[in-house]
């Protein structure tokens, strides 16, 4: 039953060859076929019914699809991107790319992780599997990193998700009549910005070329100079006063001592004179004198003494020890306060003061830790133990000691001079009762002895005094070693305290709630922030006695600069500011679009002078595209109806067959609606092919019904009888075409989502244009040819003639037909085996980018010259209509990085877009060689230019050639790399090859002696803080809100800045113990621990699944094919044998595109084995599907020639018409050899059936292939540049199906002569015999 089902497939024949027993049989077969058919015929206002509310559901839907310019991408990436400022690539893979990747690398789903440590930053990029929900994905990826604890430095980790939507939508640039860039900018930044970001859609607006302010503090050597002068001045002033004293002291004591010994001189050459009265006269009055020398020389000593320790508490109170101290405990304080139960729930003790810090070192790391986390790192980060150390033992335990010692000096001052005063008293009597002694003469013999005693003890307080004097030297010099090192605002200088200072300041707060006595609540605010640079100038840093107060503006140089010259902005030859425009990843990119367009309308009606061009415009892309294959659309129908009325010759079945069109397209839309599918250029590429397709089976239907009409049935009888004749055998040749499609299911990636929605889209149609041709084409058909008309085509009859009398030779000479096609096939093939193979082909747009690259160490003002001379020579370009330019600070890197602007004047870029009337490819492509031409003599490393609106994705996947090192050792990469660019070399189209190296930073790498280096309490790591610091000359401080107006405060340090030629001459100050355990402060050089080697830093390090690897890419000339050099080049890596450990494989462009031809190829095998399972069980033989099966083969020569001819490549598209041709030529080869086993089943020879057939077959034959091949003209044609990107698989259809269905009227039956010999047989199995 079922071959009977199958064998009338396509019974359209002018005058029967059936004998009326077999029609009877055929007609009772069909009664259930007819049931359906004949309940639309009864039932036509149904019919009617139906497809209203298919066309208003139609529209409605059409007009609520969003419309893309390609299907919606779900890339499988993620990229997690950590910042680590000042860090070479080496130290970024140690600190954060390791730990991140043995974090991440076990997340489930991670298929394939690559990461990149460069300088300040490292990215690692996660690849999922196809079916990983990337929400799920970015959850587990945020939970895994905040469990991850990278070093101090490092910035937290950002994630990112890969998508189209990164982007922009929209460049466009802003001006305003009578306003200065400056005024312009603000007006952006305030009023555009805001107007823009709030429009239904948009995501973000990001404004380059923007002149902003921002105040800068440069710390001013000469001040600080001045400033440490004045305070040294004065703590020298100090110390001038203390010395003069002690200088007093020792001259007293000099004069005492000289006193003494005329005193001993004198007695004894008295001794024999004097007697024994003048004598003891003379000793006491010298007894006075010594003791009076000894008691002022110990005088001044303890007045010296005390004015080094005045001297030294000076110098500690003028360095703000006492007040740091004090604050630093009221902060703790404060922070328990508010605080301390936060941190008791996390675990956290707040130190109560510094004292309780100190004794608990591990609760005050992880205090700090805390505040850092919270925050506060800026304020905390500096607060170490030791620190904290120094600090508590000058203020509680030196200063104290100080204050205790100067009370004592007090005393002993006072007890001093109390001695003094009564020894003037004695002396006076004395000399009195030595006049007298002397005038009486009395004898001095008796007292020498006694006298010699005194003068003895008179020598031994001098002696004391002077080691006492020696005392007072001592610590004088060590309070004017402590008050000099302290004497200096240098430790207020760094950018870290200076930072926090100003932050600390600039600080406004609630603090809480109190209420009044009306029990009305107050909310206390506490502090104000700085709303200008004056104040910021007047704040006090601290206050010196003698000094005064320090300011900022005191040591260094307060400017509101603005940042005009630090990036390249330009529109047409000025300066100017460009607006890029990003989507929210659910919104529609020709919504916001159209959205953001009405909005630059509504600013400048509001205000006048403003004007917004655009220069980049995704909607545009979008709109040109879709109009262009719309276009085709409407055109491919008009021709296929065309080609229906010249074959039928009469209005009323064409107008039945043409409504099934527009039915079947809408009715294909109503489904893509509800299954998701958006209007595209895929889905329209399947809407444009599927035109000429849609009309088949109605062409079939309506044929039959016509034949039965003028054989005199009934309009009714012969539609329901007509359409159930064919029912089965066009349901069969659209499961064939559909089956196809089945196998896309299997494929994967970009190909997956790029060609799912165009096979989605034709089933659709073909699904619509079946359910037309069995419901409404006979409807329509019952109604319309009530009436017919005999319909004579003399020219067509003498073709068929002609057609017959040669297909008689061609079954004559088999040979040559089939020698014809396989010679054909073979040089196909061949041709084939050099044709280039690209992803996708280019689609090109009205809008042109050009690239330009420089050299890694061009100067600012060069690289704006450069860029100033591109600018010149492409507004100078006939047919360009806008340029604008910018360089690489504007790019993604540096706003994913956070960086700000940067130093990247290495790359710019300049968007064009041409005038209104440039539409055509040809015009797009003539602009763009006038382009390459006139820029060939710009001095700089690369041009290069596109007008694809998919260059910024293709630019995903990578161009020219690629190959990865992997290995573990840096060096052998490098020179694995190097033998990998000589092979690369050999290959004649590559033009110029890089394996990085040469782009790699100069390196300065210090060695440094770790012994020399603990043996003064130093480790490398401090080393490198010491350095780090006097690298680091920049810092952020605060933004001011001045005049409604966000504003940076900078702050710069460039007074000790480090160079290659002095680095080794920088200063390291370490505390080491001296022989008594006391801590001593010494200064070494850099020099005296390192010692400098020079090399290259690699520009950065790659790895992938955590193995290292190297990269060589080459450029290859424009018109080379990257698949096909990547043959070769792959014949060479085999042959290369890298050492153990090392691997050598291809990557980039060239894996991508292999990996389609793969998913493909599996694919047509797929499709072509169901095929021809399909063809199995409609002839009930596993032989006859092989004389169909041949026209594939057919096909396929014809698409090759026809690539060949327009000089196109194989892409994915081109093999997606390969595909379709597969589903759609094997029809033509049913309909022959069902209609041919029919006549011989009716008695007819073999021969005599071919070629019957043949003459009787070709009108339907080629009516449905030529609809198809019309409608596909359009775009092979066709100029448009929105039709670029489906005109690869046009080609291949419509040459495929034309060559395939010319040599299907001579191949197929000249097969069937040599395949099948047997009679066909007919399986009868009636009803009643069930």
């Amino acid at each position: 039953m079922i071959m009977s089902k199958f064998k009338d497939l396509f019974l359209i024949v002018e005058g029967g060859h059936f004998s009326d027993r077999e029609i009877k049989k055929e007609n009772k077969k069909k009664v259930r076929g007819k049931d359906m058919t004949k309940f639309f015929v009864k039932k036509p206002y149904f019919v009617l019914v139906t497809v209203i509310i298919v066309l208003v559901i139609g529209f409605v839907s059409l007009g609520e699809m969003q419309t893309d310019l390609l299907p919606k991408m779900e890339l499988p990436y993620m990229a997690v991107i950590t910042t680590e400022v000042g860090a070479s690539p080496e130290k970024v893979e140690s600190d954060v790319v390791k730990p991140m990747e043995s974090t991440l690398g076990t997340i489930n789903g991670v298929e394939k992780l690559t990461s990149t440590s460069a300088n300040n930053y490292g990215m690692l990029m996660l690849e999922f599997a196809e079916d990983t929900n990337m929400e799920a994905a970015l959850v587990r990826v945020s939970k895994a990193l905040n469990s991850l604890d990278l070093p101090e430095g490092c910035g937290t980790p950002n994630i990112m998700e890969i998508s189209a939507d990164m982007m922009a939508t929209m460049y466009a640039s802003v001006s305003y009549e009578g306003k200065d860039i400056k005024e312009l900018s603000s007006f952006t930044e305030q009023t555009v910005k805001p107007y823009l970001e709030r429009q239904d859609g948009v995501a973000s607006v990001s404004a380059n070329g923007l002149i902003q302010d921002h105040v800068e503090i440069r710390l001013n050597e000469k001040k600080i100079d001045r400033m440490n002068d004045k305070i040294l001045g004065q703590t020298n002033d100090k110390l001038l006063e203390a010395s003069d004293k002690i200088e007093e002291a020792k001259a007293s004591l000099k004069k005492s001592k000289e006193q003494l010994k005329k005193q001993e001189k004198t007695l004894s050459s008295k001794q024999e004179e004097t007697n024994t009265k003048l004598a003891e006269a003379q000793t006491k009055l010298a007894e006075a004198l010594s003791q009076k020398a000894a008691y002022e020389a110990e005088l001044n000593s303890l007045k010296a003494s005390q004015s080094a320790l005045k001297a030294e508490k000076k110098a500690y109170k003028d360095a703000g020890l006492e007040k740091t101290y004090k604050m630093l405990n009221n902060t703790f304080k404060s922070l328990n306060a508010t605080m301390g139960e936060a941190a008791k729930q996390m675990g956290i003790t707040i130190p109560s003061s510094v004292k309780e810090a100190i004794q608990h070192p591990k609760q005050f790391e992880a205090f700090v830790s805390w505040m850092e986390q919270m925050g506060y790192g800026e304020q905390f980060s500096k607060l170490t133990i030791d620190s904290l150390k120094q600090m508590y033992k000058a203020v509680e335990v030196r200063l104290p000691q100080i204050d205790t010692e100067l009370s004592n000096l007090q005393v002993k001052i006072k007890v001093q001079k109390a001695i003094i005063d009564k020894l003037n008293e004695q002396m006076k009597g004395l000399d009195e009762q030595q006049s007298k002694l002397i005038a009486g003469g009395y004898s001095a013999a008796a007292g020498f002895g006694s006298g010699q005693a005194q003068i003895a003890a008179g020598k031994t307080q001098i002696e004391s005094a002077e080691k006492e004097l020696k005392d007072s030297e001592d610590k004088l010099e060590d309070s004017r070693k402590a008050a000099r090192e302290n004497a200096n605002i240098d430790t207020l200088l760094s950018l870290d305290t200076l930072s926090a200072m100003i932050s600390a300041q600039n600080f406004s707060m609630p603090a809480g709630y109190i209420e009044d006595k009306s029990s009305h609540q107050w909310l206390v605010e506490v502090g104000d922030n700085f709303t200008n640079e004056k104040q910021l100038k007047n704040l006090v840093l601290t206050k010196i006695d003698g000094v005064g107060k320090i300011r900022v503006k005191d040591i260094a140089d307060i400017t509101v600069v603005d940042n005009q010259g630090d990036a390249y902005s330009k529109v047409n030859g000025e300066n100017a500011i460009l607006l890029s425009v990003f989507k929210g990843s659910t919104a529609n990119t020709s919504t916001v679009s159209k959205g953001i367009q009405n909005s630059f309308k509504d600013l400048e009606k509001k205000y006048k002078g403003l004007s917004f061009t655009t220069i980049m415009n995704q909607g545009d892309y979008i709109n040109i595209i879709i109009k262009s294959v719309l276009s085709s659309i409407l055109l491919g129908a008009v021709l296929a109806i065309i080609v229906l009325a010249l074959f039928l010759k009469d209005i009323r079945p064409t107008i039945v067959v043409a409504f099934s069109i527009p039915f079947s397209v809408l009715f294909a839309i109503i489904i893509m609606y509800f299954t998701g599918i958006n209007i595209n250029v895929m889905s329209l590429a399947g809407l444009c092919l599927g035109i000429g397709m849609l009309v088949d089976n109605s062409i079939v239907v309506m044929e039959n019904i016509y034949r039965f009409r003028n054989e005199g049935m009934s309009a009714s009888k012969a539609a329901v009888r007509g359409t159930a004749q064919v029912a089965g055998p066009i349901l069969a040749s659209t499961i064939t075409t559909i089956c196809v499609f089945l196998p896309m299911v299997y494929t994967s990636g970009m190909v997956s989502q790029l060609l799912m929605p165009f096979a989605f889209t034709i089933s659709y149609a073909l699904i619509a244009s079946l359910l037309v041709a069995l419901t409404v084409v006979p409807t329509m058909g019952s109604v319309l040819l009530r009436k017919t008309k005999d319909v004579k085509q003399p020219w067509f009859d003498k073709i068929k003639d002609v057609y017959g009398k040669v297909l008689e030779l061609a079954l004559r000479f088999k040979i040559v037909p089939l020698a014809i096609s396989i010679v054909l096939l073979v040089l196909c093939v061949m041709q084939s085996m050099r044709t280039g193979i690209v992803m996708m082909d280019d689609m090109d747009s009205n809008q042109i980018a050009v690239s330009m690259t420089l050299d890694d160490n061009v100067k600012k003002e060069n690289a704006y010259k450069t860029a100033d001379e591109v600018m010149e020579i492409l507004t100078g370009v006939d047919g360009i209509k806008k340029v604008s330019a910018l360089d690489g600070n504007a790019s993604v890197t540096s706003s994913m990085l956070g960086t700000g602007t940067t130093d990247n004047y290495t790359s710019f870029s300049f968007n064009i877009i041409t005038e209104d009337n440039i539409k055509t490819t040809k015009e797009f492509r003539k602009i763009r060689k006038e382009i390459e031409s006139k820029t060939k003599r710009v001095k700089c490393k690369e041009i290069t230019v596109s007008s694809s609106a998919m260059g910024d994705m293709s630019s995903l996947s990578g161009g020219g050639l690629s190959v990865n090192v992997y290995g573990e050792d840096q060096q052998k990469l490098i020179k694995i790399s190097e033998d990998v660019i000589k092979m690369m070399k050999e290959i004649s189209e590559v033009k110029t090859v890089s394996n990085g190296i040469e782009s790699a930073d100069k390196m300065l790498h210090l060695k440094i002696d770790r012994n020399k280096a603990a043996e003064h309490g130093l480790t490398i790591a401090q080393i490198y803080q010491e350095i780090l610091k006097h690298t680091t000359t920049e810092k952020n401080a605060i933004t001011l809100n001045m005049d409604e107006k966000d504003v940076e405060v900078n702050l710069i340090n460039e007074t000790d800045k480090l160079t290659y030629e002095n680095i080794l001459d920088m200063k390291i100050e370490t505390t080491e113990k001296n022989s008594d355990g006391e801590d001593e402060k010494h200064t070494y050089k850099l020099s005296d621990f390192a010692s400098e080697d020079d090399g290259y830093s690699m520009d950065n390090i790659t790895r992938e699944n955590q193995k290292p690897y190297l990269t060589v890419t080459a450029e290859i000339d424009e018109n080379a094919n990257a698949t096909l050099l990547s043959r070769k080049l792959q014949n060479k890596i085999d042959k290369y044998k890298a050492p153990g450990g090392y691997e050598v494989e291809l990557s980039g462009d060239a894996t991508q595109t292999t990996d389609m031809l793969k998913q493909m190829g599996k694919a047509l095998a797929l499709g072509f084995m169901l095929i021809y399972l399909v063809m199995v069980a409609q002839f009930q033989s596993l032989l006859s599907p092989f004389i169909v099966i041949f026209t594939v083969p057919l096909a396929f020569t014809g698409g090759m020639i026809g690539l060949g001819f327009f000089g196109m490549s194989i892409s994915a598209m081109a093999l997606m018409g390969f595909m379709i041709l597969m589903g759609t030529v094997v029809n033509n080869g049913i309909v022959f050899v069902d209609y041919v086993n029919q006549l011989r089943i009716g008695g007819m020879s073999k021969r005599e059936a071919l070629i019957e057939t043949g003459k009787t077959r070709m009108r339907p034959i080629l009516m449905t292939a030529l609809t198809t091949i019309l409608s596909m003209s359009v775009m092979v044609f066709s100029q448009d540049a929105g039709n670029a990107m489906q005109k690869g698989m046009a080609v291949v259809v419509a040459f495929g199906l034309l060559y395939a269905t010319l040599m299907t009227l001579f191949i197929v039956p000249v097969m069937y002569d040599i395949l099948y010999r047997k009679q066909p047989k007919v399986i009868d199995v009636e009803d009643s015999d069930l």
